[in-house]
């Protein structure tokens, strides 16, 4: 294990804490997890917004080769 040391303003350290309690994880758990989905698994964003653009555009290609 690292220690990595960051500094971040007041308002984003008061979100972090919020999102940590609400999900009862300690401050530097909460960050873990958002640092591993991003830089260990950043292919999960891209999936998502791979799905959402069929899920909105089906209809659209239904209409389209239905012409």
């Amino acid at each position: 294990m690292k220690l990595i040391k960051i500094e971040v303003s007041n308002e984003l350290y008061n979100k972090i804490t919020q999102n940590a309690k609400s999900q009862n994880l300690t401050d530097e758990k909460f960050i873990e997890q958002i640092l591993a989905r991003f830089v260990l698994e950043p292919h999960i964003m891209e999936k998502k917004d791979v799905m959402n653009g069929y899920i909105e555009c089906g209809p659209i290609n239904v209409e389209i080769a239905n012409i």
